[in-house]
């Protein structure tokens, strides 16, 4: 009885694996389809996902105006259809929105059919408000499945260069800000959080992270970087 059941397990397990980290692991590291780090030159591209959020995305949008900073949203489709004046206000100060499925699940809990009801209905959303077609996509946490290069086959998925956990709950802004330093390169794509109210989140962490941004934003060497969109980021100059 124990072989055939410890066959089962082991085949079970690399079956979870085929379906989660397999996909992820090859998409982010061998699909030319998934974006991460734009053009050598003094740019970057400051990314937000999980919003919006009623408390800290005006706040952040503050921020981000302070310093002539420009960003990317990926929002989550139903928190777009609950706040769209956050919506308007971050596409009307010439930020660049994506999606980041209609709710916030893993694609590693979607079946093919699921997910595409997810990036459909996160897409109308945000259309619906903006006006405009949704072209950006970025997986919640990252995660790939087999399924996931297809479904999205409509949208640039634009991953990161830089994730500095701004989300924990024992992050300092100082921390988080030298952690920021350190991320800082031509063409890196750093990704944020401006809510804290996914599941690992710390609830008031987006507070902390928008602290962080002034430490960051106000020194002297990202005085020399240019904050675009990632649209920007990874267009071609004319010589």
């Amino acid at each position: 009885m124990g072989v055939p059941m410890k066959k089962i397990v082991q085949s079970a397990l690399l079956l979870a694996a085929a379906w989660t980290i397999i996909p992820t692991a090859a998409a982010r590291t061998c699909s030319t389809r998934v974006k991460k780090r734009g053009p050598d030159r003094k740019q970057i591209a400051l990314t937000f996902d999980d919003g919006p959020d009623p408390v800290y995305t005006p706040l952040l949008l503050d921020v981000l105006h302070q310093y002539n900073v420009k960003a990317t949203f990926f929002v989550v489709g139903e928190k777009a259809e609950r706040h769209p004046d956050l919506i308007r206000r971050i596409q009307l100060e010439g930020h660049e929105i994506g999606i980041h499925n209609d709710q916030h699940i893993s694609n590693w809990f979607l079946f093919p059919s699921a997910m595409n009801q997810q990036l459909v209905l996160a897409a109308n959303r945000v259309s619906a408000i903006t006006g405009q077609d949704v072209i950006l996509y970025r997986p919640p946490w990252g995660h790939f499945n087999p399924f996931t290069l297809s479904k999205a086959a409509q949208f640039e998925i634009v991953m990161w260069t830089a994730i500095p956990g701004d989300w924990k709950k024992k992050m300092t802004a100082v921390t988080l800000a030298e952690r920021l330093r350190a991320a800082r390169s031509n063409g890196a794509v750093i990704t944020l959080h401006d809510s804290g109210d996914t599941f690992g989140a710390y609830k008031t962490a987006p507070r902390v992270m928008i602290e962080s941004l002034h430490l960051f934003l106000s020194d002297e060497v990202s005085a020399q970087y240019e904050f675009v969109t990632v649209s920007t980021l990874y267009t071609k100059q004319r010589a």
